[in-house]
């Protein structure tokens, strides 16, 4: 499943969801060759989203692709999942992590991804003080980015 398809099924959690992001998941949809009539509806649908509509058209997309919003710990493990992948994979690192961080640290009680927690941490007492960070041994301002995406390369292997 793509990040945006994993976000999606995970909206009921997370406590700024921007159902703007169910229409570019409708688009997405669209061009990948998966249309119903719900999706081309939600792709329709001008932005600002309004939340009651465009849920409306949402649970009736996912319900044509018989896709099941997860529990809630199933929902952010997979969300949380699919940022480390965009952060294995070197893209938007940063932001990406703060994505996770944002989203695991409020939302998720799952041990698995505290090491992000420490990359993030100490990758903002670098930007402060690009000399001193407590939180990952041997992490420095120019090997930071790296050290994330090794660390995210690690985790799927493990998870």
């Amino acid at each position: 499943m793509t990040r945006l398809t994993n976000k999606i099924l995970a909206y009921r959690e997370l406590q700024n969801f921007n159902f703007d992001d169910c229409i570019d998941w409708a688009i997405e949809m669209i061009a990948a060759g998966k249309e119903t009539p719900s999706i081309l509806i939600l792709a329709g649908l001008s932005k600002p989203a309004h939340s009651f509509e465009t849920e409306q058209y949402l649970l009736a997309a996912l319900k044509e692709w018989q896709l099941k919003i997860p529990e809630r710990p199933e929902a952010l493990f997979n969300y949380c999942g699919s940022l480390i992948e965009k952060i294995a994979s070197g893209e938007a690192v940063k932001c990406n992590l703060s994505e996770l961080y944002k989203t695991g640290h409020t939302e998720l009680d799952d041990t698995t991804i505290f090491d992000f927690f420490l990359l993030y941490w100490a990758w903002g007492d670098l930007e402060y003080d690009d000399q001193y960070q407590d939180y990952w041994p041997d992490a420095d301002i120019n090997n930071i980015e790296s050290i994330t995406i090794a660390t995210a390369k690690q985790w799927l292997l493990e998870n």
